[in-house]
């Protein structure tokens, strides 16, 4: 039985982290059978989640994961692809998961309203009396890296506007079909949900949320998936 550890889900997400929704999804797209733990980053092979422990072997990263997914247990979701929808899928999945998520990194860290509301998911877990400015501290470090990465040194309104432009570009590629290839999901469907999910899930409203909650077929999209692949936890 593989182990899969994870942060905790809130706002009725499996997970607050899009990086483990998106392992989560594609364990139960794929039917892999999986536990769940607490994955606490300072113990992850990569001091990162997630990681899963598959016989005894460690590993991290989402996407070697899913490698790893795919070596061992078979590849029921993507072996239909093409070299065109393979390509196409793995350049979503890049753009998504190495520019886009820094715009929800900002929303979530950046925006004071966004921040109250996320901070609450830390609390529980950290001393009482030190524990805030330990949050403190960890958000500046957030903000550092997002002025580092690039991010953070746009102004909401148009970081937003881009990252808008990336999930239009998700909604494009899904059109009016179930999945982004077709009537049955593929790997790259698991990342797409991820973060089409992480966004939409979060509660308070922001100028990226509303721009994505507008793309009905992406809004269709994330409801068909939880209702098929997520409605039995219970998170």
């Amino acid at each position: 039985m593989i182990t899969f550890y994870q942060l905790p889900g809130a706002w009725g997400l499996s997970s607050v982290s899009p990086f483990c929704i998106k392992v989560e999804a594609y364990l139960r797209m794929a039917e892999v059978p999986f536990e769940e733990a607490f994955g606490d980053p300072r113990k992850g092979p990569r001091k990162k989640v997630p990681w899963i422990v598959d016989q005894g072997t460690s590993i991290a990263d989402s996407r070697e994961i899913i490698d790893h997914l795919k070596r061992t247990h078979g590849d029921p979701l993507d072996a239909r692809l093409d070299a065109t929808e393979r390509h196409r899928g793995h350049a979503l999945g890049r753009m998504l998961e190495e520019a886009t998520y820094f715009a929800m990194v900002h929303v979530r860290w950046a925006n004071d309203t966004c921040w109250d509301e996320y901070k609450q998911v830390f609390q529980p877990f950290l001393p009482p009396i030190i524990g805030a400015p330990i949050l403190a501290s960890i958000r500046r470090g957030m903000l550092a890296t997002l002025r580092s990465q690039g991010a953070g040194r746009y102004a909401p309104d148009e970081l937003y506007a881009i990252a808008a432009a990336d999930f239009a570009a998700v909604s494009d590629q899904l059109g009016d079909t179930p999945f982004l290839f077709g009537d049955a999901p593929t790997s790259y469907d698991a990342t797409a949900y991820a973060f089409v999910t992480s966004l939409l899930g979060f509660p308070i409203d922001n100028g990226l949320r509303a721009r994505v909650a507008k793309m009905e077929n992406l809004v269709a999209y994330r409801a068909r998936i939880e209702k098929k692949y997520f409605a039995s936890s219970s998170k």
